[in-house]
């Protein structure tokens, strides 16, 4: 009986032209550019973006959608195979439409956003012009939705989010972010928390920031995966935030803020859609 490991000869073309692509045009990025989420920074712009539309040429844009999101819907097992390739750089998945948190936040946003929020944010986070973040952890459960004390409170059409997160990826240059917070908290553990869609957090208003270091020719440069935002915490060293989100931006209520992110994960040859 054969055991056969060998990758179809199609998409094998196509893996290596992402090999070649990012040994030499998407590496020596890391070498010249600062943090690979600062989307506006005209250096960024000037070297990314050509090297997005080469990407968006070759049809590897976003493969992780399916195609009616602009991807090629491709399944885990090659998504894996290309992956290989990309994280030998800290550009690659920017530059192939695969960052995280984006692409979860896209995947909730196209299946739970309402027809408004996908056109505010949906289709630019697609497009990879806007950034975004997902705000879940706290200090007394990490990521476990069962220990959450951040809580969401109905204020008319209104939300009021009132609490502490921590880690939230990407903060410092989201133009949203995507928080799940407690909002029945007389329901069962898997039925206390929403998601809610919230506007940027000011600078000025980021507590303090623990940061991942890379070495690059432009001395050391910040990995975003570690901005530490404080919402609501009221002590000296926190922020308290009490900001109203307008009820249009709630994505979905009670029980399926947890569902949304513990969907199936083994589908080897399913899109993420």
């Amino acid at each position: 009986m054969a055991w056969d490991f060998e990758t179809d000869s199609e998409y094998q073309v196509l893996l290596d032209w992402a090999a070649d692509f990012v040994t030499k045009k998407v590496m020596p990025l890391d070498m010249v550019l600062g943090s690979a989420m600062e989307y506006q920074d005209p250096d960024f712009i000037a070297l990314v973006r050509p090297l997005q539309q080469e990407v968006k040429d070759m049809g590897l844009w976003a493969c992780h959608l399916g195609p009616e999101l602009g991807g090629l819907g491709f399944g885990q097992l090659k998504l894996g195979l290309l992956n290989e390739i990309l994280g030998q750089s800290r550009f690659a998945s920017v530059v192939f439409g695969c960052q995280a948190p984006d692409t979860g936040n896209a995947e909730i946003l196209a299946h739970y956003g309402s027809d408004e929020i996908k056109a505010k944010y949906l289709q630019p986070l697609l497009n990879g012009e806007l950034a975004s973040s997902y705000s879940m952890s706290e200090p007394q459960g990490g990521a476990d939705p069962t220990q959450f004390r951040c809580m969401a409170v109905e204020d008319g059409d209104d939300f009021v989010i009132n609490g502490e997160k921590w880690f939230s990826s990407n903060a410092r240059f989201a133009s949203f972010l995507i928080v799940m917070a407690v909002t029945d908290p007389e329901a069962s553990a898997h039925g206390r928390a929403s998601m809610l869609v919230c506007p940027p957090i000011p600078q000025a208003s980021i507590s303090f920031e623990m940061w991942v270091w890379e070495t690059s020719r432009r001395g050391m440069v910040p990995m975003p995966m570690s901005v530490i935002p404080m919402f609501g915490c009221r002590s000296r060293i926190c922020w308290v935030l009490e900001d109203k989100v307008s009820q249009w931006l709630r994505l979905v209520w009670g029980v399926a803020g947890f569902t949304m992110r513990c969907g199936p994960s083994d589908r080897l040859n399913e899109p993420l859609t």
